[in-house]
C-alpha cells in the first residue's frame, strides 16, 4: 500500500512539474514569416538562387564601372567586384551628367530581384538621394 501510494505521488509530481515548466501547449507559435520586409544589408556577394534584396552600389556602366564594350550609357551595379547591368533601367541622359548623376557618381540604390546571366532583373530598384 506504502508503495502504490509513493508511485502515485511521484507521478503526480511528474505530471505537475511537466506541466509548470514545458506548459499546456495550448499556445501555438505562429513561424509564418511570409510577410515581406525591406532589409537592410549591404550585399556583397550573389546566393547561387541570384535572389538578391539589399543595398548596392550602382553608377553608370559605361562611365564608372568600366564596360567600355557599352556603346551608351546605362545603369549597373557591383557586387563582389562584379558588374550587372540593370534590365529595364532608364535615365534621363542629362540628369545622368550632373555633379551627382549616373555617371559622375558611385551611387548606393536599394534593390530586389533576381541575378541572371550577369544581369539584375529588379522588382525594386531605387536610387538613395541622401540620408535620411
Amino acid at each position: 500500500m506504502k508503495m502504490k501510494l509513493n508511485i502515485y505521488i511521484l507521478l503526480l509530481f511528474i505530471v505537475i512539474s511537466n506541466l509548470l515548466i514545458a506548459g499546456c501547449g495550448g499556445c501555438q507559435i505562429n513561424n509564418d514569416l511570409s510577410e515581406k520586409t525591406s532589409s537592410s544589408t549591404f550585399i556583397d556577394t550573389v546566393p547561387n538562387d541570384g535572389k538578391i534584396d539589399g543595398f548596392v552600389i550602382a553608377s553608370c556602366n559605361k562611365c564608372n564601372l568600366g564596360n567600355i564594350s557599352d556603346r551608351k550609357c546605362s545603369m549597373g551595379i557591383k557586387v563582389n567586384n562584379e558588374i550587372f547591368s540593370v534590365y529595364g533601367y532608364s535615365q534621363n541622359h542629362d540628369a545622368a551628367h550632373k555633379i551627382d548623376g549616373i555617371c559622375n557618381a558611385l551611387r548606393v540604390a536599394y534593390v530586389s530581384g533576381k541575378i541572371s546571366y550577369k544581369t539584375l532583373y529588379p522588382d525594386t530598384f531605387e536610387l538613395i538621394s541622401k540620408p535620411n
